[in-house]
């Protein structure tokens, strides 16, 4: 077994930058979604085939979420790419780690076991939701979140808002990475330290417990990244 590490592992360098493990997967997951969508919906058709048709579901179930957090169909429209690209992209991560092999092999590690991974994603969000509270409400309304004169309470209050952005990259990254870096330990752990007669069988549970783990992390992230963008592009005081 490989030595249980924080750090993702390097496996070749090209120039200065290196190419980890997670880097790789989370290549191979974005390419393996967009050609899954692209082969889909490449023919439209009023009689869509059992791939169409659930990938259609998912989308719609999603759509219809979104819309019972914004209210508007308007903003939904314009959330829900991103949530739900986050959404299916976390889910997909988060699921790698049950790969037969996992901790065996070096390049196998799911990418939310990444702090670099789930850091970048944090951090692209909070610039998403920020960046449409500006679009939509004008940048002299964004920061009358952040800069109210009015009174020394508001002016405090603002400095707080302003902080909760920082705190939210965190929040978001730590939460995702903290509970997929445990879930995969606590596999490789349970896979590699028990007797090989029984490795079929202790091991499931477990894997159980990670799949139903991993659909709430990515579900949480990214209807987080909903709820946020939707009380960033009301007018303040509303």
């Amino acid at each position: 077994m490989e030595e249980i590490s924080i750090e993702a592992t390097k496996l070749f360098q090209i120039g200065n930058f290196p190419v980890t493990n997670t880097f790789l997967l989370i290549l191979a997951i974005g390419g393996f979604l967009s050609l899954l969508f692209f082969l889909a919906f490449r023919k439209k058709s009023l009689w869509p085939g059992k791939v169409q048709n659930f990938l259609e579901w998912i989308l719609e179930s999603y759509l219809n979420f979104v819309d019972s957090v914004t209210h508007d169909r308007a903003k939904s429209e314009k959330v829900f790419p991103i949530a739900i690209t986050l959404f299916l992209m976390i889910l997909l991560s988060n699921l790698v780690e049950l790969l037969p092999g996992l901790g065996l092999f070096s390049f196998l590690r799911s990418p939310s076991s990444d702090i670099n991974f789930t850091l970048a994603l944090a951090t692209l969000s909070v610039f998403f939701i920020n960046f449409s509270s500006i679009k939509e409400l004008g940048l002299f309304s964004y920061l009358g979140r952040f800069f109210d004169l009015r009174s020394p309470v508001l002016f405090f209050v603002g400095i707080l808002e302003g902080l909760g952005e920082f705190t939210r990259i965190i929040s978001l990254s730590m939460r995702l990475f903290g509970n997929l870096f445990a879930g995969e330990t606590l596999l490789i752990v349970v896979a590699t330290g028990i007797h090989w007669g029984l490795a079929y069988f202790v091991p499931l549970p477990f894997l159980a417990l990670e799949i139903l783990v991993g659909f709430i992390q990515a579900f949480i992230f990214s209807s987080l990244v909903v709820v946020f963008y939707t009380t960033a592009t009301v007018l303040h005081g509303e």
